[in-house]
C-alpha cells in the first residue's frame, strides 16, 4: 500500500513537471516596464543634470509549438532631462513608440520549469523631442535585436522573463523642425553584458 502511495505521488509530481512547459496553441500576454533616473553634477559646480527614462513594452504571442512563439509588441520609451546652470533651468522631453513583431524559441532544461530563450524582433519607431514647450525634431527608425534570455514558469500560467542585451541594430532619421535638416544614424551594438530587462507574462 505504501509503495502504491509513493508511486502515485511520484507520478503526480512528474506530471506537474511535464505540464510545466509552453504548449502548442498557448496565448502569451505580458510585457515589461522600467524606470531609471540619475543626477550628475557638471564640472564639480552646483550645475547639475537630471535624466529620467521610463519604458513600457506590452506583448502578445501565440505558440506554434512547445518551442516556438510568434507575436507582436509595442515598445514605448519616454525621456526627460532637466539641466540646471546657475539659476537657469531648461527641460528636454522625448518619446518613441515602436510597434513590432517577434519570434522566440524556448529550450526547456530537462523537465524543470526553467527555459533558456532566444528571441529575434524588429520594430519601426516614431517619436519627437521638445525643448520646453517647443517641438524641435521628430524621429523615425528601425530597430532589430537578437536577445538571449531565461524564463521561469511559476505554476501553470505565470512566466517570469529575463533578457540580456544581445546584438542590436538601429537605424534612425531625425528631422529638425526649424530647418528640415535630417540627421541619419546607423549603429550595430553587441551589448550582452551591458543591459538586462525583466518582465512577466501569462499563458492561456
Amino acid at each position: 500500500m505504501k509503495k502504491m502511495i509513493v508511486m502515485a505521488a511520484l507520478a503526480l509530481f512528474g506530471t506537474q513537471f511535464a505540464k510545466a512547459q509552453v504548449q502548442k496553441g498557448n496565448f502569451l500576454v505580458g510585457g515589461s516596464v522600467g524606470i531609471n533616473s540619475k543626477t550628475e553634477k557638471v564640472d564639480g559646480s552646483d550645475n547639475k543634470e537630471t535624466a529620467t527614462k521610463f519604458t513600457i513594452s506590452p506583448k502578445v504571442g501565440y505558440a506554434l509549438s512547445d518551442k516556438w512563439m510568434v507575436g507582436v509588441f509595442v515598445d514605448g520609451t519616454f525621456n526627460s532631462t532637466k539641466d540646471k546652470v546657475g539659476e537657469v533651468t531648461s527641460k528636454t522631453k522625448g518619446n518613441m513608440i515602436a510597434p513590432g513583431i517577434f519570434v522566440r524559441n524556448y529550450c526547456q532544461i530537462a523537465d524543470s520549469k526553467v527555459f533558456f530563450t532566444s528571441e529575434a524582433n524588429v520594430a519601426y519607431g516614431f517619436g519627437s523631442k521638445k525643448v520646453g514647450d517647443t517641438k524641435v525634431s521628430k524621429t523615425t527608425g528601425i530597430n532589430a535585436n537578437l536577445m538571449p534570455g531565461i524564463s521561469y514558469l511559476v505554476g501553470k500560467r505565470l512566466m517570469l522573463d529575463g533578457q540580456f542585451g544581445g546584438l542590436s541594430y538601429l537605424n534612425t532619421t531625425e528631422k529638425m523642425e526649424a530647418t528640415g535638416a535630417k540627421n541619419k544614424t546607423s549603429t550595430i551594438d553587441f551589448n550582452f553584458i551591458k543591459s538586462f530587462s525583466v518582465g512577466a507574462s501569462f499563458l492561456f
